[in-house]
């Protein structure tokens, strides 16, 4: 199952702005949404670096992040600083995974979204009618002054997120995912944080991670670069989804050479996002009866007709439950 890693934020030197004492402007009065307007536009334009940790239940993990933004839009790489090597680097509209022995790129049309650390689309009107927004007063984070903004689900089938965003320009510097207890799956705070008016050339540049594995001499049409073709007939039929998630995309694409094509559909509401996978056995065991949960990810798992069901999510394991059990199957059909 693939996870979609968090992007951090930058090792920075903020004494020279606690020094001064008019550094720090008033508060703007400013309701939630427009908050959100200004991390929106701070997340993806402004030139930054530094280091946030991410805490998932018992795994913590320390990250660093170079961010830049210019003519050919946004770049992005960040880099595990404990545990094995990893790294990410986005650029060109598409995403490497360095990995020890291993190595992949994605293209846009595999759902990625680089944006810091949550995906949130411009136009909030989209999300209004599945979630608020409530403005909670001020904090500070990594020594400086944040305005807290509050997402909360409009009904259980979707999770809340609680947001410290800084006051001088409206970037991130704290999330917390929260489930529909309102009790934190994951959090993710930068302990320091630097804008620049550039980033170099050279912080984008990927190291050598040790044992990686060469790159294959001859690309097969199935390596992890293809994103799939697109799907336009399906034997699958999805019942009623929660209000608001839309299909964003369907796919079919081939893990290895010999084996069936796997079915992948993928369906948003502007800010969760649940993928829903079709995988013939020919006898083999199922990967998931059930549900399963890790973190903020949720997924359930059955099996129609010989093939293997997965519906997973950052959603409540309900709402990925009740995906699964309203599938059918029109055995009919000539497509898998």
């Amino acid at each position: 199952m693939k996870r979609k890693l968090l992007p951090c934020a930058a090792l920075a030197s903020v004494a020279g702005l606690l020094c001064a004492p008019a550094a720090w402007p008033e508060p703007l009065a400013e309701g939630a949404k427009q908050w959100l307007e200004r991390m929106i536009e701070a997340t993806q334009t402004l030139n930054y670096q530094g280091t946030f940790v991410y805490v998932q239940g018992p795994h913590v993990e320390a990250m660093r992040i170079f961010h830049g933004h210019g003519p050919d839009g946004e770049r992005q790489r960040l880099f595990s600083l404990n545990g094995p090597p990893r790294e990410i680097v986005v650029a060109n509209n598409s995403v490497t995974c360095l990995l020890p022995k291993q190595k992949a790129t994605f293209g846009n049309g595999d759902g990625y979204h680089s944006s810091f650390p949550i995906s949130i689309p411009r136009e909030l009107g989209r999300l209004e009618s599945h979630y608020e927004f409530e403005s909670l007063g001020e904090d500070r984070v990594a020594g400086l002054e944040t305005q807290v903004v509050a997402i909360k689900p409009r009904d259980t089938w979707r999770f809340g997120y609680r947001l410290w965003l800084d006051q001088r320009n409206g970037m991130v510097l704290r999330s917390v995912l929260l489930d529909e207890q309102s009790r934190p799956l994951e959090q993710l705070m930068f302990t320091d944080l630097q804008v620049k008016q550039q980033i170099d050339d050279v912080d984008f540049e990927a190291e050598e991670l040790p044992e990686a594995a060469p790159a294959p001499a001859n690309p097969k049409p199935n390596d992890a670069t293809a994103t799939g073709e697109p799907v336009t007939q399906s034997a699958w039929q999805i019942g009623p989804l929660p209000d608001g998630f839309v299909k964003v995309l369907h796919n079919r694409f081939v893990k290895a050479p010999g084996r069936h094509p796997t079915e992948h559909l993928v369906f948003a509401d502007g800010l969760a996002t649940i993928s829903i996978f079709f995988e013939k056995l020919d006898g083999a065991s199922a990967i998931l009866q059930g549900g399963s949960q890790l973190g903020s990810m949720s997924a359930f798992g059955t099996t129609m007709d010989g093939y293997q069901i997965l519906v997973v999510g950052e959603v409540p394991i309900a709402t990925v439950q009740r995906i699964a059990t309203s599938i059918q199957r029109d055995a009919s059909a000539d497509q898998p």
